[in-house]
């Protein structure tokens, strides 16, 4: 108990509930995990009287331990989607074929995708020769052989 007559307990608590509560506001899916580990500091001290230099390591090491089961369980998630190459146009082109817009001279060419010009780098070749990518480089040029 404290001065106020308040068991300690109660107030890691409320601590607890209000940072769960506060995830709804702020979503992100960490204060969640501190809520958590404010919820259980409070359980312990319902049953067992800790000083406040071990109740704050014992906070501490909750929120790690419930920050990792947490990073988990949703962060193992896959997230990849339906589209998984949307910010990363250049790595679906890989694979695919094309034909060279400007010959590749001197190792450096150019190619059109859906109306977007791309460097492409490989041996020389002239226009019209039917490319396949073969790798990303530097997430704007493509590294291509003949195909």
């Amino acid at each position: 108990m404290d001065n106020l007559g308040i068991h300690v307990s109660w107030l890691w608590l409320v601590a607890g509930i209000l940072l769960c509560a506060a995830e709804a506001v702020a979503p992100g899916m960490f204060l969640l995990w501190i809520g958590i580990a404010a919820l259980v500091t409070g359980l312990v001290l319902a049953v067992v009287s800790l000083s406040l230099p071990w109740t704050l390591v014992l906070f501490g090491v909750l929120t790690i331990v419930s920050l990792l089961l947490g990073r988990k369980f949703y962060g193992s998630r896959d997230t990849e989607g339906d589209r998984p190459f949307l910010n990363r146009r250049a790595d679906s082109l890989v694979g695919q074929t094309f034909i060279l817009t400007d010959a590749i001279r001197q190792g450096e060419g150019r190619i059109n995708v859906n109306d977007s010009p791309w460097r492409v780098r490989g041996p020389d070749m002239p226009a019209g020769t039917k490319i396949r990518v073969t790798a990303v480089q530097d997430a704007v040029v493509l590294l291509v052989e003949q195909a």
